[in-house]
């Protein structure tokens, strides 16, 4: 069974959305319950199961969250609470992507504060990253709250919190769509953790930058000439490899992470070369295979372990624009509902 989050916006694709294996919407398509009681969906991005919880991230800028929901004995999920939301946390504005290091701690990124923000598992921020703390002449006063890696611009539109500016490499690259600097173009994406560092990427930079959990200090980036506009982060635990998706020239590449945490600078390989369109979500299934979804053509595309060949489409036509996936084995899925 896949699960899928779509861009938004349009009542009826703002929801989580489930698919059987072949391709066919489930019997039960939108497995977050709507209502009165329950939060507004709007814009969904990221979503993590974490034991029985399922984190989601609504990104509609005007009401930021992560949500929370609680899975039910019959394969159902009940709103559980808000999490945090930009009421409470200023650097959560329109955010994407969640990470999850393994000790209940979460990470979000938020493209229009262009910051990652860590949280522990009661929704607290966490202490500001000593690394800011130490290039901060105010020590950590001007940081928003639970900031790990921050902005090279720290002043954004359409962000109400001013952050001081912090240098790229270490802060990250942004963006505008006009000279006038009135609206952000391009910021963070993606982020991962695994084995004490948080994965991020820099899309203005063309690049994914690697940092200390226990600091907050830069260690390491993944560039190269092949790696344009890089979006989502997957890894595989099966072959220890990261798989980065490129929006900016419709591939997917990848880097060993497994043994050795990246130090410097190290060079992505291609794995996916061109073959799909404005990638998005990624994910692999029990079998090894490798699931790419583009967003302009609507529909995820499936390839063989290796990634050679031009993949097949498993699901076409979807109503949006696919944002993230995920793979459910029939063994997880109780009862056969999502």
């Amino acid at each position: 069974m896949w699960l899928i989050s779509f861009h938004g916006g349009e009542e009826d694709t703002n929801n989580i959305h489930a698919y059987h294996d072949t391709g066919k919407p489930h019997d039960h398509p939108a497995p977050l319950p709507t209502g009165h009681a329950d939060p507004d969906l709007r814009e969904l991005r990221a979503f993590r199961i974490v034991g029985t919880r399922l984190y989601v991230v609504r990104a509609y800028n005007k009401e930021s969250a992560v949500l929370r929901y609680a899975r039910t004995p019959d394969g159902r999920y009940v709103f559980d609470r808000v999490f945090a939301s930009s009421h409470t946390v200023p650097a959560l504005v329109h955010p994407y992507d969640i990470a999850v290091d393994g000790h209940g701690r979460l990470y979000v990124s938020s493209q229009d504060t262009n910051v990652v923000t860590g949280f522990d598992a009661s929704g607290a921020t966490l202490p500001i990253a000593s690394h800011l703390v130490t290039i901060d002449r105010a020590p950590g006063a001007g940081f928003a709250a639970g900031t790990i890696v921050a902005s090279s611009v720290g002043a954004l539109p359409g962000a109400a919190h001013r952050a001081p500016d912090v240098p790229r490499p270490q802060g990250l690259g942004v963006t505008f769509d006009d000279a006038h600097g009135r609206r952000v173009a391009n910021s963070v994406r993606g982020v991962l953790c695994h084995a004490g560092h948080l994965y991020v990427t820099d899309e203005p930079d063309n690049a994914v930058k690697v940092y200390a959990l226990a600091t907050g200090a830069l260690r390491a980036q993944i560039a190269g000439p092949n790696l344009r506009g890089p979006v989502q982060l997957l890894l595989n635990a099966s072959d220890g490899r990261l798989y980065i998706g490129s929006k900016g020239n419709d591939s997917i590449l990848t880097c060993p992470v497994a043994h050795s945490v990246p130090v410097g600078k190290v060079e992505p390989r291609t794995f996916i070369d061109g073959k799909v369109k404005h990638v998005s979500g990624m994910a692999f299934d029990d079998a090894g295979r490798f699931y790419a979804a583009g967003r302009t053509a609507r529909k995820i595309k499936v390839f063989p372990p290796d990634g050679r060949g031009a993949g097949d489409d498993v699901i076409t036509g979807l109503p949006d624009d696919p944002e993230f996936i995920h793979h459910v084995p029939k063994t997880a899925s109780p009862g056969g509902k999502p």
